[in-house]
């Protein structure tokens, strides 16, 4: 396994390599700069004052004289500076990536830990009302877009029932706390669950399922063996892997989720730093976000493949 993880680490070099060119690339051919974004706001300039604000940030040079300074300053742990704000890019993120996390993994957490076990209550009753219940209930989460179902809770339950705030991390006014960060955190955080909710639960079924039908249960079974101890022991850990790969695949994703309910929800992490970049043609700081999200994928697969050698002690790595 060690030797595994240490050549997986290697290989991952030149895939950041690969991905800080792509992310690179991909920033410089947006149309227009920072300069054009901010000369949109402001009276009209003149052109040599424009050809100023861009030889300060460096605008004027190639490509790739832009894309060998950008590397240099990763290689010494810099990730530059905004050209919006000229704050640090690593500062600004990791300040906003606290909430993100903060959002992202109890979301997570809740949905492996309801998904899972309302995935495995309709694969144990198959066939019954609560089976055909729990099916449906997640066909229909499954198909509600994220920011649909966050916009239909702020309308019944802080609109219609001004149960929950709709913005922020924290009462305005107040220095907040952990109840009330807690009682902000509810409806994003439900938002986000609700999908995955229901893909662990058909994963789960789906993968209980395929188990309670193998030989090897049926032996388990013959041998005396109580029920408990099958399901738990036999099937539950052999329906493990697929559910270990969901949820390897749903980290990234929810970053995804987490821009789009960040925007919904005015949470001040990350994904609403990332909308903010683009609109502004901030390159370093758009860069920075999307190498570090490049770099949390690529932490997730390598962890998602020790989770399998974890579960299932059969799957060895050389």
């Amino acid at each position: 396994m060690g030797k595994y993880i240490i050549r997986r680490l290697l290989i991952s070099i030149p895939m950041l390599i690969g991905i800080t060119l792509i992310i690179f690339l991909l920033a410089n051919l947006l149309p227009g700069d920072a300069v054009t974004a901010m000369m949109a706001t402001e009276a009209p300039v003149s052109q040599d004052a424009i050809d100023q604000m861009r030889a300060n940030l460096g605008l004027d040079k190639s490509i790739v004289v832009r894309y060998a300074i950008w590397v240099k300053g990763l290689l010494q742990g810099n990730l530059g500076y905004s050209h919006i704000s000229y704050l640090s890019v690593g500062q600004v993120i990791s300040e906003r990536i606290g909430p993100t996390l903060e959002l992202m993994g109890i979301s997570l957490l809740i949905s492996i830990v309801i998904g899972i076990i309302l995935g495995v209550i309709s694969a144990l009753k198959q066939y019954t009302v609560l089976d055909y219940v729990l099916t449906v209930l997640g066909f229909i989460g499954r198909s509600i877009p994220v920011f649909f179902v966050g916009m239909l809770l702020i309308y019944f339950f802080a609109l219609k029932l001004p149960w929950f705030p709709v913005s922020g991390m924290s009462e305005a006014g107040t220095d907040g706390g952990i109840r009330d960060n807690i009682w902000h955190l509810v409806l994003p955080m439900v938002s986000l669950s609700i999908l995955r909710i229901a893909e662990f639960l058909r994963y789960t079924r789906a993968s209980m399922l395929e188990q309670l039908h193998s030989d090897f249960v049926w032996t388990a079974r013959s041998k005396g063996l109580k029920e408990k101890m099958v399901i738990s022991k036999h099937v539950f850990r052999n329906a493990l892997i697929p559910i270990i790969t969901l949820i390897g695949l749903n980290i990234p994703v929810l970053f995804s989720g987490a821009i789009i309910i960040e925007q919904v929800f005015q949470w001040p992490g990350i994904g609403t730093l990332f909308v903010t970049s683009v609109t502004q043609r901030d390159y370093p700081m758009l860069m920075g976000l999307s190498l570090i999200s490049s770099i949390v994928i690529l932490i997730s697969n390598l962890l998602t493949d020790i989770m399998y050698a974890v579960a299932d002690p059969r799957i060895k790595y050389e």
